[in-house]
């Protein structure tokens, strides 16, 4: 049996590794704890490191109630009211948005700014979201279904005003521009045009409805990458966290290519019966994750693997 790990198009993304080696060189040089404000990374095992070495994983309330201490942001980014809360209570954050976040939420401020209806196809519970519409006010109307089928998400939608469409970064191209054009049929109005951000200097000639793929393509150009390298092997793991929104759409990327594809948040949750077939071990095992999975943790199965099965 031959084990494959992915070290081309899997493991964190730079927004996520710039996040980790930050957390570690703060807590190498401070004998306190590191506040971060929730899931530093959607992977409970890679949370679970750094809680060991002394990092305190906080939700809002909790953050609402420090005075003076450490606390990090992670690269999902924040709201305004958490750096307001930050001032209040003096706390020292040290902010690690993902600068591909920090641009969104810029965009996301000047469309609704400029009166633009903004539309954001994402997830209305993720972080990243509920950062991007914090900071226009909380006026966005977040979509996750793309054939427009939850009537609570469409059902304050304005169909008389000009309106935007933009991502969140880790959704799916396929299903934004399936988005698109259902809305471009909602309201009439064919051919939305894409815009740039030098076209927010001039929104005077900015048409009445406009749309922006957003989704970061570090995690994009992933996908046709382990759809190729799900390919290459009989049966693949892959290795994410099961809060991990990138992981649940990189997972369904992998199955389309092998159906023989199974998902694991560590080795401990691998089965015997994945690796055998016709009463024989399969030749090959590829081993792959999302954008937040660490490399170690796709060597630590691999290594399972090989243990257990490549004999």
């Amino acid at each position: 049996m031959k084990i494959h790990i992915d070290r081309t198009s899997s493991g964190f993304c730079f927004g996520v590794q710039e996040t980790i080696d930050l957390a570690e060189e703060m807590l190498r040089n401070s004998s306190e704890p590191l506040y971060c404000l929730g899931d530093i990374v959607h992977n409970e095992v890679e949370v679970k490191r750094l809680e060991q070495l002394g990092m305190v994983t906080i939700d809002h309330d909790r953050y609402t109630e420090l005075d003076s201490k450490p606390v990090l942001i992670r690269a999902h980014g924040e709201p305004p009211a958490t750096y307001d809360t930050a001032k209040q209570h003096n706390l020292q954050v040290t902010d690690s948005t993902c600068p591909v976040v920090a641009r969104l939420q810029k965009t996301a401020q000047q469309l609704v700014e400029k009166g633009y209806q903004l539309i954001i196809y994402g997830k209305k519970a993720h972080p990243e979201v509920i950062g991007i519409n914090g900071h226009c006010g909380g006026k966005a109307i977040v979509i996750k279904h793309t054939d427009l089928s939850d009537p609570e998400e469409t059902a304050t939608l304005d169909l008389e005003k000009k309106s935007a469409l933009i991502s969140q970064t880790t959704m799916d191209v396929p299903g934004f521009h399936k988005l698109k054009d259902n809305l471009e049929r909602l309201f009439g109005a064919p051919d939305w045009k894409e815009f740039s951000q030098s076209d927010l200097k001039n929104p005077d000639r900015m048409p009445r409805f406009i749309y922006r793929d957003t989704i970061c393509r570090q995690v994009s150009n992933r996908n046709e990458q382990l759809f190729d390298f799900a390919a290459r092997n009989d049966v693949v793991i892959f290795v994410a966290g099961r809060k991990s929104s990138n992981g649940q759409v990189l997972f369904n990327v992998c199955r389309q290519s092998n159906p023989s594809t199974w998902f694991v948040e560590d080795e401990t949750e691998l089965q015997d019966e994945w690796f055998m077939k016709e009463g024989r071990p399969v030749e090959s095992v590829g081993v792959c994750g999302a954008t937040s999975t660490p490399m170690w943790l796709l060597e630590n199965v691999g290594r399972a693997i090989e243990e257990r099965y490549a004999k």
